[in-house]
């Protein structure tokens, strides 16, 4: 891809991200806030800093935390997190690089694309993996059950997507070359998609998993599911700098702790994480339900995932979006690790927390 495709990718995808950004901020408040119900028995850690942290409170993609947040993780492990809301991914970015903020928990292309390009950013954790679907009316089902019966059909997606690269990615693996194969509408987001496949103007559609639920409002099936095709692949990602780990390592660390006990809960206790989402969020119940819970939900991982972020930083250099950059050294395993490792001190025997420990030796290579 010419350098000047590359600049019009990047300027659509911080366009996406704007308008990402200014559906899912929560009014004009500047600061998270916290509704659940504290635990009286909950021992508090002696407090060491604080963090501040980009916030998308009506994200599902940030469940990991906001429920931390909500249930008061963070201060329980001995760090103040204070909830900055900001209008987009681009702008939480720019915030970081500012010294505004310490922690971004959503986004991985466009930091992707700047690590690329040299820029001091790097992923300590994670926020969601996998989460997307294939969308298409009921009579088209079987043609579009597989990638290989996509070849001169019209497809609807947004390119800022990370399940837009992976699905490229993977038909590209069997000889369908996207645009030249495949026309392809780029819309702005899941609502456009799923009204462009229902009105018949695309034969078939990816849309994330926020969507799902519109999806079926409107009487389309779901198809493959993207994590089916390339399980585990990464979506949002927790970004800080070197400059923050230099300064905040043991935050960082006491956050992430947080962040684990944040995975556990929406493991294992379905209503509460609901509930708390419905209430951070002001999404329904149902929608909330289907992004949490679905067929076709992300998975909400705190695990840096190092091996599946290079491959997909591969992928984006296979298809032009970002420089051809060796971005590893970007993806910081030590601060989850360190995390778990202490988690794993207090519960040894915990088998979810022995779980995270198992994907992350096989993952965070």
């Amino acid at each position: 891809m010419r350098k000047n495709t590359v600049k019009k990718y990047v300027a659509a995808f911080i366009s996406a991200a704007v308008l990402f950004g200014t559906l899912t901020s929560c009014g004009s408040s500047s600061k998270g806030n916290k509704g659940g119900k504290k635990d009286e028995n909950a021992v508090y850690k002696e407090n060491i800093g604080t963090l501040e942290v980009a916030w998308f409170p009506s994200s599902i993609k940030s469940a990991l935390t906001t429920i931390a947040y909500d249930q008061d993780y963070f201060e329980q492990e001995g760090v103040t997190v204070n909830c900055d809301v900001l209008l987009s991914t681009a702008d939480s970015l720019t915030a970081l690089s500012e010294g505004k903020v310490d922690v971004v928990p959503v986004g991985i292309t466009l930091q992707l694309q700047f690590m690329a390009e040299g820029q001091d950013l790097v992923f300590f954790g994670g926020s969601a993996q996998e989460g997307g679907a294939i969308i298409t009316t009921p009579e088209n089902a079987d043609q579009f059950a597989e990638l290989s019966g996509w070849a001169g059909k019209k497809w609807a997606s947004a390119r800022s997507y990370t399940g837009d690269n992976i699905i490229r990615a993977k038909l590209r693996e069997i000889g369908i070359v996207p645009e030249q194969d495949i026309e392809i509408d780029y819309l702005n987001d899941d609502t456009s998609i799923v009204q462009a496949v229902s009105k018949g103007q695309v034969d078939v559609g990816y849309i994330t998993a926020d969507g799902v639920q519109t999806a079926k409002n409107f009487g389309l099936v779901c198809g493959i599911k993207v994590g089916d095709i390339d399980p585990c692949y990464p979506c949002c990602r927790q970004t800080t700098s070197t400059a923050v780990i230099e300064k905040k390592h043991d935050e960082l660390v006491a956050y992430q702790r947080g962040l684990i006990r944040a995975y556990k809960l929406i493991l294992n206790n379905h209503d509460d994480a609901i509930e708390i989402m419905v209430r951070q969020t002001g999404q329904t119940e149902e929608y909330v339900t289907e992004a949490l819970y679905g067929d076709y939900a992300s998975r909400y991982n705190p695990d840096p995932a190092r091996a599946r972020v290079v491959d997909y930083a591969a992928y984006l250099i296979g298809e032009g979006i970002i420089k051809d950059a060796d971005i590893s050294g970007n993806v910081n395993t030590e601060i989850f690790r360190e995390a778990l490792d202490q988690i794993l001190e207090e519960y040894p025997d915990d088998p979810d927390y022995l779980a995270l420990k198992e994907f992350s030796d096989k993952y965070d290579v």
